[in-house]
């Protein structure tokens, strides 16, 4: 735990999504507690990469909750993911993923069907000038450049109006981000999956073992899933690569989210 949080505290600084030592450590704790809101298993973990001889490449946080689903066995919450600013540029970013997906998929006996990986992202959009360029000064990286290179590492958005409960009670929710998927294929992720998979998140990731359903933040994002269930819908997948185009071109309309924006080019369309 102390060798992965000296990486993370260098690559993440934004308050409302940092999570500190303590916290991760009361998810940690929670492993092999039973929640009567939380039928699937899940497991918290923390993971570092390392060369031979000890230098710290990069490391990753991540919930795997065990699905056992023709669609996806597991799904992976990846919390954080960080490389080493020395490292960068190697492609180590594609060899901890690939490494979280066996580490996850290896969890259950039963886990070696499909895994799919979920993660949060900056929102170009929604997320505050000030806090942007905080963000991109201190990684070195530009906020659409990163979304590019997720795109490029498999990632879609998922059309969803997203919104991160507060990560302890001195922090606040956080609406200014996206919701993201590796690993999924077709035009959509089923509703339920994305539903089983989110109760687990909001309920150990964030909220340390309290019930997401009795959550102000969590409780609606999970009834509005409920309901595309009951109506057999999809959460639909928006692809990276020309909303970026829009933003990089100074071409997208104003719009108060990601998400938002991709509804206002689609509508834009003839």
């Amino acid at each position: 735990m102390d060798r992965f949080f000296e990486g993370y505290d260098r690559a993440f600084i934004l308050p409302d999504e940092r999570e500190e030592i303590d916290g991760f450590r009361a998810c940690l704790a929670l492993n092999g507690r039973t929640f009567p809101w939380a039928p699937d298993p899940s497991r918290e973990v923390v993971m570092t990469l390392e060369t031979g001889t000890g230098d710290l490449l990069g490391g990753a946080n991540f919930l795997a909750t065990r699905l056992a689903d023709d669609r996806a066995s597991v799904a992976v919450a990846l919390n954080y993911i960080y490389i080493e600013r020395p490292f960068r540029g190697r492609g180590l970013s594609r060899d901890l993923l690939a490494s979280v997906s066996r580490l996850a998929g290896g969890l259950w006996d039963d886990g070696e069907g499909p895994v799919l990986l979920f993660i949060e992202q900056n929102d170009p959009v929604a997320k505050s000038d000030s806090d942007s360029l905080a963000d991109s000064a201190h990684s070195g990286i530009d906020q659409i450049d990163r979304l590019e290179i997720w795109a490029n590492l498999g990632a879609s958005a998922l059309d969803l109006a997203y919104v991160q409960p507060a990560l302890s009670p001195d922090k606040a929710p956080d609406s200014s981000l996206i919701y993201a998927v590796v690993g999924a294929g077709g035009s959509g992720v089923d509703a339920g999956l994305l539903r089983r998979h989110l109760v687990n998140f909001f309920g150990i990731s964030v909220l340390k073992g309290r019930d997401p359903g009795g959550d102000l933040v969590a409780a609606p994002q999970l009834q509005a899933l409920a309901g595309k269930v009951d109506r057999h819908d999809e959460v639909a997948l928006i692809d990276f690569p020309p909303l970026l185009a829009a933003l990089r071109n100074g071409e997208a309309p104003q719009a108060s989210s990601f998400v938002d924006l991709a509804h206002r080019l689609a509508g834009a369309k003839p």
